[in-house]
């Protein structure tokens, strides 16, 4: 089931180096916000939760959602892009509600 993506609660995640917003949950496309990119996170075949690819669509081990105003060039051309664990961060230890995130405005939160 997917969702839209202004009722949700997301982490603040670093990704390869570009500041993102993380959701364990599968996002409705036509709710993302304008000027944001939707990419799709699979977890390891273990099951430990370690991210190790991004992609347009993840159907086996989907892990989350990612919401990016960055657009990694690499999932746009080839539609994935194998990650390893060091290449995510996480930025905060708050949940952010994305309608209220975009109110208070980007700048004061990344």
């Amino acid at each position: 089931m997917r969702y839209s993506g202004d009722g949700l609660y997301y982490e603040k995640v670093i990704v390869l180096g570009y500041q993102a917003l993380f959701t364990n949950e599968r996002i409705k496309r036509d709710t993302v916000p304008d000027g944001w990119y939707l990419y799709e996170v699979r977890h390891d075949d273990e099951c430990q939760g370690i991210p190790c690819e991004i992609a347009r669509r993840i159907l086996v081990n989907f892990w989350g959602s990612l919401l990016m105003r960055d657009k990694l060039s690499e999932v746009e051309k080839e539609g994935y892009l194998c990650i390893s664990e060091e290449d995510w961060i996480y930025d905060s230890a708050e949940d952010y509600l994305l309608s209220e995130y975009l109110k208070k405005g980007e700048s004061e939160h990344m």
